[in-house]
């Protein structure tokens, strides 16, 4: 999961720093309910309130699916050398990722319908 939030002066997106930030809340407690990020478009800093950040899709789904792929491969044929017949290695990357998508959904969704401030005036 990224978390994004546009940029008052040029309406770029400005990606902020999120690796153990799950929800609102935390990011609030992590960085204040408003704080200062500086834009890689235009270099200008600028004041956001935690409620005007959302969340989206990164990449770590379709990384943990290559991992799983690779290591899928190498079971099976590990296994098929110990004269094993290794089927069920091919589920294990479609699992791993299947699980990996819909956590990141759950977050993401949770993220973005949870509000830190719900009496602010939003845009």
């Amino acid at each position: 999961m990224k978390l994004i939030t546009p940029c008052p002066n040029c309406k770029k997106d400005i990606k902020i720093p999120s690796f153990w930030i799950g929800d609102r809340i935390e990011l609030a407690k992590s960085k204040g309910a408003e704080f200062e990020v500086m834009c890689n478009s235009c270099n200008c800093p600028a004041k956001i309130h935690v409620d005007d950040v959302r969340a989206e899709n990164d990449k770590t789904v379709p990384i943990i699916g290559v991992l799983t792929f690779l290591s899928a491969l190498f079971l099976t044929y590990w296994l098929w050398q110990y004269g094993f017949i290794a089927y069920a290695t091919i589920a294990l990357p479609i699992i791993a990722s299947a699980s990996a998508r819909q956590n990141q959904h759950t977050k993401i969704k949770q993220f973005n319908l949870m509000y830190y401030d719900s009496k602010r005036l939003r845009k």
